[in-house]
């Protein structure tokens, strides 16, 4: 059998919807079957919908292309348990624009039965925008602008999911604490920029390079790239000021390690070994 709603109606009480009217916060109000009732002018100033536009809608008119599925689901999930919520969403202006919003949705119970849903948006985006930024910076050596070791860690684990296999190149250069003593820390700052720059050209279009601390890089490549140790000397020899070496280490997955951990000590002992042998 069908549901039958009752008739959209709002409380009797004209001086709260004055007040809430005339609050600097985005506030919409529908009925237990989620049909719009009641937005405020913060919301029509935010969203541009006025209440004509969206009377008796659901929200699913603020949404669009780009709203996140999994928002949509986590929301729809508690209205159904007739819980509350608090997320932040991506929803459309009326114009089209995109913006961020954290809504704060409440269900309203008389007697026990569920009446309403009161939602509260605050305009997210330039904080959404801000965290973002902050999300790369926490991923980004700031002397290189090479992801650093937290997004190594992140991305060495996703390839490690792709069936496809991995290539890890971790590369320690040689005498760089010599650079810094002789020359100065801003001498070795530059040498390191341009050691970062040439592994970018040399490995661009086949992988990703990192800087992991100090003196200390590492790349992910596809199994099919070849020469690498080869060319990553070449490119640091040829390297101006100065000639630059490096002790190099390669491992593969999954022929030789499956999980990071093991492929990254399998990496470093080799890269370790150059060491050892160049100082013999």
């Amino acid at each position: 059998m069908t549901a039958v709603h009752a008739p959209l109606a709002l409380p009797p009480n004209e001086v709260v919807w004055q007040l809430l009217n005339v609050m600097d916060i985005g506030l919409l109000i529908t009925d237990s079957a989620r049909r719009i009732l009641y937005v405020n002018e913060a919301f029509t100033r935010e969203s541009g919908y006025r209440l004509e536009d969206v009377r008796g809608q659901t929200c699913a008119a603020l949404q669009g292309p780009e709203t996140n599925p999994v928002d949509i689901e986590v929301m729809r999930k508690a209205l159904d348990r007739g819980e509350g919520f608090t997320r932040v969403v991506l929803n459309y202006r009326k114009d089209g624009q995109r913006m961020r919003y954290r809504v704060r949705v409440q269900p309203l119970y008389e007697n026990g039965v569920l009446r309403y849903f009161v939602g509260v948006q605050e305009d997210y985006t330039e904080m959404h925008a801000l965290l973002e930024r902050l999300e790369r910076w926490a991923h980004v050596d700031s002397l290189t602008g090479l992801g650093n070791r937290r997004a190594f860690d992140h991305a060495l684990d996703r390839a490690l999911e792709d069936a496809s296999g991995v290539q890890l190149v971790l590369l320690d250069l040689n005498d760089f604490k010599l650079i810094n003593d002789e020359q100065g820390h801003q001498a070795g700052d530059r040498l390191l920029v341009g050691v970062a720059q040439t592994l970018t050209g040399v490995l661009a279009g086949e992988g990703s390079v990192y800087r992991l601390g100090g003196d200390e890089f590492a790349a992910l490549l596809p199994l099919a790239a070849t020469h690498v140790a080869t060319r990553l000397h070449g490119a640091l020899a040829s390297l101006r000021p100065e000639s630059v070496s490096a002790a190099i280490g390669l491992a593969h997955a999954p022929a030789e390690a499956r999980t990071a951990s093991a492929l990254f000590r399998l990496a470093d002992s080799r890269m370790y070994e150059q060491k050892v042998y160049r100082r013999s």
